[in-house]
């Protein structure tokens, strides 16, 4: 069932149940106040009759029932007297013997004056009114006063009735109005779903405006964003798959030149050994890049899990991976690290800082320090790796973390690169939420600065 068609069932069902309870409630309400209305009226008439029964009650029965025939048939009902046992003194209609007994609730329960209505087989909807009294000579009786109810019966059926057909008649209306309203509520979704239905391989894009401030307008703008994402994603595998290919075809080409031409150079030493290292030295460059290609695509299918690491602990990792190569080069590696707990994923982190820290150090002069350090920043840690090496052109700094991207720069200065370092530390950065930011100047130097929020 759509959602429109479920919107406009639930509306329909409440408001009928709300239409039932309305009715039930205002049905009783009319019909208590129609009821104590006639049982005041029928009180008050009794209470008047009293004054001449208690003439009569309990020495002349004769009299007291032509009283009582005399007032049934002024007012149109029929009159008992009963005694302080609640057996028949009198009968307005003389059918009923005395001391006979009655079986009627209201005498079993009844306290002061008291008016009940009841709905009979024989006689319809019926009135029983009773009115306790003591005469002068303190003897105790009641008068009860059985008259028919056949017009508040009528009554409360017609106010039943009209109270129905207005109901009937909002019910038809709110039919009409919650089917539009369910409609309207629910065009948005369906206006989603036919522009994801346009989405195809070859079309990638969702677009839809959208006034309200509601939870539609952040699932719309949540499918927008996932479709831009997902854009960039194709397109960075697209851009990824074709350099990669690239890459990895120039050493191929390279190596397989030299295989070609290796049988021709046996005979002179020096030239066969020079291939020889060529073919090495391309073989170790194409291993380091498949590494380096296996290492970001577990980076977002592992996951991370994170850990805590404190700063001392990075520094033992940098010093036992690095020391020995800034000491061959005559670098010295300087630390300044606070006392901070990090919460990261320890393999992905530290394999980002080593090829930050592996850039400092192929790209310095020898004799010349590379500064890291770690230190809270507001609600951030903030990490530097700072040289004095070549530095990098303004026109080179905006495509350092693209894959397999290297400067020209950085090419004359060491043949070893990939081109993949940078941007595995940004794939870290962006798996732990942060950023990343360089500050540069050609020939002087370059400081990464990276970015992480502590949260656990």
């Amino acid at each position: 069932m759509k959602l429109q068609h479920q919107l406009w069932l639930i509306y329909s069902v409440l408001f009928i149940l709300v239409c039932l309870s309305v009715f039930m409630v205002i049905s009783n309400r009319y019909e208590n106040h129609l009821k104590i209305g006639y049982g005041q009226v029928t009180i008050t008439q009794g209470a008047a009759m009293l004054d001449r029964l208690k003439e009569t009650y309990p020495y002349a029965p004769k009299r007291s029932v032509a009283y009582l025939r005399n007032f049934s048939q002024q007012f149109n009902n029929r009159l008992i007297i009963l005694d302080q046992d609640k057996q028949v003194y009198a009968d307005s209609f003389g059918q009923l013997d005395q001391q006979a007994r009655l079986n009627l609730a209201i005498l079993e329960s009844a306290e002061g004056y008291t008016s009940e209505f009841y709905n009979t087989e024989n006689f319809g909807y019926v009135q029983y009114t009773l009115l306790p009294f003591t005469t002068e000579a303190e003897h105790e009786g009641y008068l009860l006063v059985i008259s028919e109810a056949s017009q508040l019966s009528d009554e409360i059926k017609s106010f039943q009735f009209w109270i129905m057909q207005m109901l009937g008649i909002a019910l038809v209306v709110f039919f009409v109005v919650s089917y539009f309203l369910a409609n309207w509520f629910s065009s948005p979704i369906r206006k989603i779903i036919f522009n994801l239905k346009q989405i195809t391989p070859q079309k990638r894009t969702f677009s839809m405006a959208y006034k309200r401030n509601d939870e539609i307008k952040e699932l719309i703008d949540a499918i927008e964003k996932m479709s831009d994402r997902l854009n960039q994603y194709d397109e960075r595998q697209k851009r990824f798959l074709t350099t990669s290919s690239h890459e990895l075809k120039t050493p191929l080409t390279t190596i397989s030149l030299i295989l070609e031409n290796l049988p021709y150079a046996k005979e002179d030493e020096e030239i066969y050994n020079e291939f020889i290292q060529d073919l090495a030295f391309q073989a170790k460059k194409m291993k380091q890049m498949i590494e380096q290609l296996l290492q970001m695509n577990a980076m977002w299918d592992v996951g991370s899990r994170k850990e805590s690491i404190n700063t001392q602990d990075i520094k033992a990792h940098l010093k036992q991976s690095f020391q020995y190569i800034a000491e061959d080069k005559n670098i010295a590696l300087e630390f300044d690290f606070a006392a901070i707990d990090l919460y990261v994923d320890k393999t992905l982190f530290l394999r980002g800082i080593d090829n930050v820290v592996s850039n400092a150090l192929r790209y310095s002069p020898a004799n010349q320090p590379v500064k890291i350090s770690i230190k809270n920043v507001q609600d951030e840690i903030k990490i530097s790796i700072c040289d004095r090496g070549i530095g990098i052109s303004p026109g080179d700094v905006e495509h350092i973390f693209e894959p397999f991207y290297r400067s020209n720069d950085a090419t004359a200065w060491n043949q070893e690169g990939s081109g993949l370092g940078l941007y595995i530390v940004k794939q870290m950065v962006e798996i732990h939420q942060g950023r990343i930011e360089v500050n540069t100047e050609l020939g002087q130097g370059t400081r990464i600065d990276i970015f992480l929020k502590n949260l656990k």
